[in-house]
């Protein structure tokens, strides 16, 4: 006689990876680089280098790939990653408030 099979517990959802457009990503070094007492205010870094690509493909379709490397600043060693994935749209959006900002902030030196 054959018995028939049966689960008793439920096994947890497949995690679906959801690839979001106009995030940052941050590395889990970084997280782990911040302090977490009372007092601390977190984690000042210096911006090292960023580059960036443009990209268009079918699954994910038109996008702008940034990287930023920043690194910490006083007597700790440290280098980290972020990634910055932008929709054209949300890019130049980025562009122009970043050169009106620039633009304000020439204009105030000159004042």
């Amino acid at each position: 006689m054959a018995k028939e099979v049966t689960l008793t517990r439920s096994l947890p959802a497949r995690r679906r990876w959801v690839f979001e457009k106009n995030t940052m990503g941050f590395p889990r070094a970084l997280r782990e680089a911040i302090p977490d007492h009372p007092t601390s205010i977190g984690r000042v870094l210096k911006i090292d280098s960023m580059n960036g690509h443009a990209t268009n493909t079918t699954l994910f379709g038109p996008g702008v790939h940034l990287k930023v490397v920043v690194k910490e600043t006083g007597r700790l060693k440290g280098e980290f990653v972020i990634r910055i994935d932008l929709e054209p749209t949300a890019a130049r959006t980025l562009a122009e408030t970043l050169l009106t900002l620039a633009d304000q902030a020439d204009k105030s030196r000159d004042e």
